[in-house]
């Protein structure tokens, strides 16, 4: 996607004014991506990669959000005389742009917005006060149970950052392609090194996590999520055998995974007797990612949240300045995130067979 400036009025303007204007519309399409977000929550994460669920809203009501919330902050064209049309411009952004990039690992983890806070740091607090819920007779005294057990994990701060010169013979003699190339690397680069550190939280995980093949993928399945639904039952995450998980795999093997979520009571390859079983556990979406190897032995079933945390304190924020040695204005991207998953019990990993 082109950059959102207004090149007749750049080319028309004063050159002190130039810098400016350039600026204004860098920092709005370095922004694009958390906008999105920002003004449409999980109907945008679903827009992105090659994730499979059910329930996106239609492109009417997305472009229509988009516009109510621009308008807000855009009333008139006056606002933005740099810009285009900003409104449709975040929406094309949205439907050309966000399907490529990798936002799938947010459905995984419970987001804590820790932008403008004074907080450098988050805690996943773990608290065990043994409660048991006895059977009282009438008049019986209740138990109160002080001794409560809590352990902590820390997650600090951390900063990312990129530079880039964006040069003036660019502008002067109107190279404007290479302004949008050189934009769409340093964005979408910056968002795979994001996803690739969330996705290396599960890759991390030990073999502890792992649940043996047995019989076929769909038994795997359902002894998986048997596995993470037991092990966090008494954790306090008010779970039913109805908990949505997700499946998380290599690109290489979605439809593998997506052929085992046809296997539903009354389906022809359960009628069949290709599978031993049908599908019991409830996954509510498959996330196929080039962060997870090609080689790798299988994929991860998450319950998603809960434990699961992840943080952003900076947005991809940019700050430009003069290069006069290099004829150039350099730009510096930093953005601040980071992630953890608090308990293992919540992922399993299926072996293939």
């Amino acid at each position: 996607m082109q950059i959102a400036l207004n090149w007749n009025a750049y080319q028309q303007a004063a050159e002190a004014d130039r810098p400016a204007m350039l600026k204004a519309a860098i920092n709005y399409h370095m922004a694009m991506p958390a906008a999105c977000r920002d003004m449409l929550g999980k109907a945008a994460v679903l827009q992105t990669g090659r994730i499979s669920t059910a329930g996106n809203p239609s492109s009417v009501d997305v472009v229509a959000r988009i516009k109510a919330a621009m308008a807000r902050k855009y009333a008139t064209p006056s606002d933005t005389p740099q810009l285009n049309d900003p409104a449709n411009d975040m929406a094309e952004y949205f439907h050309s742009n966000m399907p490529e990039m990798d936002m799938g690992y947010e459905l995984l983890f419970d987001f804590i917005d820790l932008r403008n806070s004074k907080h450098d740091h988050f805690d996943i607090i773990d608290t065990n006060a043994g409660l048991t819920w006895n059977q009282r007779q009438p008049g019986a005294a209740v138990e109160v149970r002080k001794n409560i057990s809590e352990s902590k994990t820390t997650v600090n701060v951390v900063e990312y950052a990129e530079a880039l010169g964006f040069l003036d013979y660019w502008l002067q003699f109107d190279k404007f392609w290479n302004i949008d190339e050189a934009l769409a690397e340093f964005i979408t680069t910056y968002y795979d090194k994001k996803a690739g550190l969330h996705y290396g939280l599960l890759t991390a995980l030990s073999s502890a996590v792992d649940e043996a093949f047995s019989i076929d993928d769909v038994t795997t399945a359902n002894n998986a999520a048997g596995t993470i639904l037991r092990a966090t039952r008494d954790k306090g995450y008010n779970l039913g055998g109805n908990a949505g998980l997700y499946a998380v795999c290599a690109v290489e093997h979605q439809g593998r995974v997506e052929k085992m979520l046809t296997a539903q009571r009354g389906s022809a390859i359960v009628e069949q007797g290709t599978v031993s079983q049908p599908l019991t556990a409830r996954i509510s979406g498959v996330i196929a990612t080039t962060h997870i190897p090609a080689n790798s032995t299988g994929y991860y079933l998450v319950l998603p949240g809960r434990k699961n945390k992840r943080a952003d304190w900076k947005d991809l924020t940019t700050e430009q300045g003069r290069n006069i040695y290099k004829s150039a204005t350099d730009t510096v991207g930093v953005g601040q995130y980071n992630a953890a998953i608090g308990d293992s019990d919540q992922v399993r990993r299926c072996l293939f067979g």
